[in-house]
């Protein structure tokens, strides 16, 4: 991740990096790209990468985290706001990956569906540890919490997953409702059980 995000040249430069990292996806196998591949096509010295990123599955994860992050921004007031918010959450969810379709087809390509996975669950970890926060004094079954996060972020992979496969046809808002009725009812009833 970035190690001087307030400064705009180091943000120019690892936007540079994760652009370079995007455009190497969509001519190779995402396992076959270098280090050397990145910085070639960004144009940048092989010590300017690892002063933003270790790996290259950082800089796969840092744009991810910006995806998500995005997300968080527009669900924190919903949450914070109601104790069923989850019609605004799944269209939010799906508008993100809409607006995201390059890196969603490039991501699908690339099989690396394991590293976007344990995203989701650390993602769906922090949306649920806010919905507790705003609703609930604490959990009283944080392992039970656990799997439901592993249920969503599974199956919030593959219905993602299908419609990017789909070149998403399925209309949103169709997708949003539907998602939101495979969830809810079971998420609200945990939670439920949690106060």
């Amino acid at each position: 991740m970035s190690s001087n995000s307030s400064d705009p040249r180091a943000e120019r430069t690892r936007q540079q990096i994760i652009n370079a990292l995007l455009h190497c996806m969509e001519n190779s196998p995402y396992g076959k790209i270098k280090i050397a591949d990145i910085t070639a096509q960004a144009d940048i010295a092989r010590q300017t990468f690892y002063l933003h990123f270790k790996r290259k599955d950082d800089v796969l994860m840092d744009y991810i985290d910006g995806v998500f992050d995005d997300f968080y921004q527009e669900i924190e007031g919903p949450i914070s706001a109601s104790p069923d918010p989850d019609p605004v959450i799944s269209r939010c969810l799906f508008l993100q990956w809409q607006n995201h379709a390059r890196f969603a087809r490039l991501a699908l390509a690339a099989d690396i569906q394991h590293l976007v996975i344990r995203r989701f669950q650390n993602y769906i970890s922090r949306v649920m540890g806010l919905y507790i926060r705003c609703h609930l004094q604490q959990a009283k079954d944080p392992e039970e919490l656990a799997y439901v996060v592993d249920y969503l972020a599974g199956a919030s992979w593959m219905v993602l997953k299908r419609w990017v496969e789909s070149d998403f046809q399925y209309p949103l808002e169709k997708l949003s409702a539907l998602y939101s009725e495979l969830n809810r009812p079971g998420l609200l009833a945990v939670m439920l059980r949690q106060l």
